[in-house]
Parts: C-alpha cells; sequence; structure tokens
C-alpha cells in the first residue's frame, strides 16, 4: 500500500493526536464498567462466610439426584447465594425454597426449608437442607 504525502501527515497526526487518546480511553472505561456489570449482574450475595459450604445444612442424597437429573434446581442459579471463602470447602452455594427460585416438577420441597445448590446442574450437584430458624 503507498501513501502519498498528504495521507502520511494525516496518518501521523491523527496517530499522536490528544484528543484520540481521550478517546481511546474513554472508551477502555466505557468497556471495562460495561464487563464488570454484566458479570456481577444477577449476582445476589446474600452473606460470606469462613465455614466450609458443606456446613451449610444438612446432605440430602434424593435431592442431589434429582438436581443432577435436572429434576429439582434454582430456577435461577445464583439468584440469591452464600460465598465460602474460608481455608477449606471453598464455593458458592445458590439458594432456594418450595415459594422462591425453585424448579420442582416432582414436588419434591417441603414448606419452611431452604434449599442450597452447590454445582447446580452439573453431575456433581449437592443439595443441602437448612429448616428455618424461627423468630425469636
Amino acid at each position: 500500500m503507498h501513501l502519498d504525502r498528504n495521507q502520511l501527515k494525516f496518518t501521523i497526526m491523527f496517530k499522536n493526536s490528544p484528543i484520540l487518546n481521550i478517546l481511546r480511553i474513554v472508551i477502555s472505561v466505557l468497556c471495562f464498567f460495561t464487563l464488570t456489570e454484566t458479570a456481577f449482574a444477577g449476582s445476589g450475595k446474600y452473606k460470606n462466610s469462613k465455614q466450609p459450604y458443606w456446613g451449610v445444612g444438612q446432605y440430602n442424597g434424593t435431592l442431589s439426584d434429582a438436581c443432577r437429573r435436572h429434576e429439582f434446581n434454582q430456577k435461577k442459579i445464583q439468584n440469591l447465594n452464600i460465598g465460602y471463602s474460608g481455608k477449606i470447602g471453598r464455593g458458592v452455594t445458590g439458594i432456594a425454597t418450595q415459594a422462591w427460585n425453585l424448579h420442582d416438577p416432582k414436588g419434591l420441597a417441603e414448606v419452611n426449608i431452604t434449599y442450597h445448590f452447590f454445582n447446580d446442574r452439573y453431575s456433581n450437584c449437592k443439595v443441602y437442607v437448612a429448616r428455618f430458624r424461627r423468630a425469636r
């Protein structure tokens, strides 16, 4: 490709333009915020804990099997979740109840129970059951 003298001057002038540098920075910042907002959208952090994720409730093998078969899952994965950041048992569990965020076509859920899903919709899905605590 051959550039004549005027095209070359314009290219050099435009390449080193302060306006172009500012435009690059603005576009980079907008892209960063757009990408991070998308990454955090739907991430409803309920709580953080240093305890291992399996301490959230009682492991339920029947519900875990149903979870692996896509018969007992969250409607929206990680809609509300708990993060576990201790030295052991790191992970995230999604939360659902019989009345909220639960796909349960076989009617396995019970009233006054919170279901915590680890790796929902994967072959190693685990469901932990926790009873509601009564208000004092």
